[in-house]
């Protein structure tokens, strides 16, 4: 295993020495050291279940340690609260917002800090300090609008803001920039340097490699709940960090997907749909992969919603098999064999609270081989099941094991097992590996390229631009609602996408 040096001159803000946490037998962290370092962006890489979480809870106070020391601005802090933890300074943003919806903007950023004059809030007052750290990273929030009112990209904006606002030492960031437009994440890449160069210590938890790339200078990865590694990143190529993290080396990252040669499988003419989605044309074949890209906002994501049933069309025409669908809905949809999986899982796709074999089987029920008269074929549906866990490698391979207690790309496998629990020929996904793991992400890939192979359609709806690239047989590129051109194989680059992307005449397209 590598290790880090100390950053000559720079005090640890924040450590860990040789933590770990156990959880009955099963040991979630063991043996981790990790420093942060003031002035230093510290990348934390590893598979979802790697044990990225559980440290992040040692440093903030939510956990205790069970073997190990923590300390704090050099000093020891065996039992350690969140309260005291962020008046220490460590400032957190984490995937699961901890926002008030019914508050205001400018109410929840002052939660835990408000002003008071004479034993009253003073509201002004808070509401403007709000409305200055806003400002001061260039962000559009009105300071007065409800929380309930935001999309999930500006309640991930405010997150952060409220971080920033807390006493300064040390940042914890969290796939940061995993629902935000490009705007919005430059602006925040900006703020991050920015800090940086006031001397904070960051932490930021990433799965996208450009990003660690382009912020980081120190890596630790974990796998299996141990550090594999601890690397200055001018000292270590992606491929190590890759086999490092999944304990495997690749060769390549995307496997080869042969196109087959099938008929049209869904034609989509002139869409119209809500204010994003305008005059849409594309075209997916049985046996490809139909990549749909664009930036944040250009309408991909209307479009399958709208192909779906999920927003009313204005115009247009949506063919399946060469049948016109005149309206569509997702009921529809389903029974003539086109299925979407959305990229909000958790709040769309998921009953969190029902178990893993529950979820698998939600559209299986209705169907005669699942049973009849009111009667379940319990042995059907259990032989269900473990073919599925077994095919897509969730874990825990626990059939009653409640899905919100799975990592995010097992929870991203119980959605896609559920898609494939009935025969499809139409796969609609989008953003199907935001915030997922590398390991995760090759089973996914490995799971497309049997659904090509086998002849279905697939429409792949994405914004991570190297997986658009190395999947898709052809491309498509939205710009502000509207498909402005389709690459076949040889044209699809990284270049072309982004050019097109922004609306710019494509002239010179770098090899």
């Amino acid at each position: 295993m590598s290790s880090c040096q100390e950053p000559e001159g720079r005090e640890a803000f924040a450590s860990l020495s040789h933590a770990s946490k156990f959880y009955g037998g099963y040991a979630a962290l063991k043996d981790v050291s990790l420093d942060l370092h003031r002035g230093e962006i510290h990348m934390l890489l590893g598979e979802n279940g790697a044990g990225k979480s559980t440290l992040v809870s040692l440093l903030v106070g939510t956990n205790r340690l069970d073997e190990g020391q923590r300390f704090l601005r050099g000093k020891p802090c065996p039992d350690l609260t969140p309260l005291e933890a962020r008046a220490s300074g460590v400032n957190a943003v984490l995937q699961d917002f901890s926002l008030a919806p019914s508050l205001t903007v400018a109410e929840n950023y002052a939660l835990g800090r408000e002003t008071t004059r004479g034993g009253i809030l003073a509201k002004g007052a808070m509401r403007g300090q709000a409305q200055a750290a806003i400002a001061r990273l260039g962000l559009d929030l009105d300071p007065d609008a409800r929380v309930d009112t935001l999309t999930r990209a500006e309640q991930q904006l405010l997150e952060i803001v409220r971080a920033l606002g807390g006493r300064p030492g040390a940042l914890i960031l969290d796939e940061p920039t995993a629902t935000l437009s490009h705007e919005e994440t430059e602006r925040l890449f900006e703020a991050i340097v920015a800090l940086k160069r006031a001397d904070w210590a960051i932490l930021y938890i990433s799965h996208r490699m450009e990003e660690i790339r382009r912020l980081g200078d120190v890596v630790t990865i974990l796998r299996d709940g141990r550090r594999t590694g601890c690397h200055r990143l001018s000292e270590i190529d992606n491929e190590q960090m890759i086999a490092e993290m999944v304990g495997r080396t690749m060769a390549t990252f995307y496997p080869e997907i042969v196109r087959q040669s099938g008929a049209t499988a869904l034609e989509v003419v002139g869409l119209t749909a809500g204010d994003k989605l305008r005059n849409a044309t594309i075209e997916v074949c049985f046996g490809e992969i139909v990549g749909v890209g664009g930036l944040v906002g250009c309408g991909k994501a209307e479009l399958a919603r709208a192909i779906f049933g999920l927003e009313p069309l204005s115009q247009g025409t949506i063919r399946l098999a060469g049948e016109e669908i005149t309206i569509p809905t997702p009921k529809a949809m389903l029974e003539r064999g086109l299925v979407y999986l959305p990229q909000d899982r958790r709040g769309e796709a998921l009953a969190l609270n029902r178990s893993i074999e529950e979820n698998l089987t939600l559209e299986v029920l209705g169907q005669a081989e699942a049973g009849s008269h009111g009667l379940v074929r319990a042995k059907f549906l259990d032989q269900l099941v473990q073919s599925l866990i077994v095919r897509l490698k969730i874990s825990p391979a626990e059939p009653r094991q409640a899905v919100q207690e799975l990592s995010g790309g097992n929870q991203q496998k119980v959605v896609l097992g559920r898609a494939l629990s009935r025969p499809r020929s139409v796969y609609v996904f989008d953003e199907p590996t935001a915030g997922i793991d590398v390991g995760a992400r090759l089973d996914f890939y490995n799971q497309l390229q049997a659904l090509c192979h086998d002849g279905a359609a697939i429409l792949l709806v994405t914004s991570d631009l190297q997986e658009l690239v190395h999947l898709s047989h052809r491309v498509y590129v939205m710009h502000e609602g509207t498909s402005v051109v389709e690459l076949q194989r040889e044209e699809i680059s990284e270049d072309a996408v982004v050019a097109y992307a922004f609306g710019e005449q494509l002239k010179k397209i770098v090899a």
